[in-house]
């Protein structure tokens, strides 16, 4: 059990957490496809439970969510979130310890709540009498788009701007280009390098708001992850990545990447999974 819905002395309700391997992140089009396509949905889940593993669901998914205008769609969402507890974690991976940061992001006062997807999960739960409530958690996120998409725009215009500034930086995209992975530094450190090599080895790519967010779901999933399902660009860059630190001679685990095509793969790996 990953996830634990516990009643406190206050008269409400408390939920830990914890990762236990196999742990899977999906991107946003995964989470959408397992919600919809009810065949496949089975498979997940039960495989999920057999292995006892995590599925790490991220702000960044909850975010994409606030683009969308179909309430049926979030529901289904809804749906399967309700059917993975307890084998599942709510997680700001660019912010909580041990994803994007290693120590976790420093305070800043435009920060949200730490473990604030938690409190909300804890407050729903209460509505109910202490039982899990995934009811309108995404479609809440969607009556509040006006509040969190600008803040989730603004996340990814700012990874956008920052990556690009880069490469205007001459002794930084020098660096950038001539960047080879080797033993000694940290995986965290080399992983990153890599997926954000591109700008700098080729004149003509822009690393825009849509590679901002798609950058968010492999840096952290590839870190934290063993099987975890990307947009084939981003899944691409995650398996070059661990070759070039694999031959570099950096030490440390990253998760296998698969994409749409490979989807029934995944299923196929996270049910055969051997610890």
């Amino acid at each position: 059990m990953t996830v634990k819905l516990i009643a406190n002395k206050n008269g409400g309700y408390t939920i830990t957490q914890v990762l236990v391997h196999p742990v899977v992140y999906l991107d946003h089009w995964a989470v959408r496809l397992f919600s919809d396509e009810m065949p496949l949905q089975n498979r997940f889940v039960t495989a999920l439970h057999r292995s006892r593993g995590t599925w790490v669901f991220s702000t960044a998914n909850l975010m994409e969510f606030t683009a969308m205008t179909d309430l049926a769609q979030a529901a289904k969402g809804e749906a399967l979130l309700l059917r993975a507890i307890p084998q599942i974690n709510f997680a700001d991976t660019t912010l909580d310890r041990g994803y994007y940061f290693e120590e976790g992001a420093e305070a800043h006062p435009d920060a949200p709540e730490q473990d604030w997807m938690l409190r909300d999960l804890e407050g729903r739960a209460k509505i109910i009498g202490g039982k899990w409530n995934t009811h309108r958690f995404l479609q809440d996120a969607i009556h509040h788009k006006s509040e969190l998409e600008p803040l989730f725009a603004d996340m990814k215009q700012s990874v956008s701007d920052a990556v690009m500034a880069l490469t205007k930086d001459n002794q930084r995209h020098e660096a950038a280009k001539k960047f080879t992975p080797t033993p000694g530094m940290t995986l965290r450190h080399a992983f990153n390098g890599e997926l954000l090599r591109e700008p700098h080895i080729n004149p003509e790519y822009v690393f825009n708001i849509n590679d901002a967010v798609d950058y968010i779901h492999a840096s952290s999933g590839g870190i934290i992850g063993d099987l975890i399902l990307l947009d084939a660009g981003w899944s691409h860059k995650v398996e070059q990545a661990k070759r070039r630190l694999r031959k570099g001679g950096v030490k440390g685990h990253l998760a296998v990447s698969f994409s749409k095509r490979t989807v029934t793969d995944f299923l196929t790996a996270l049910e055969s999974w051997q610890g």
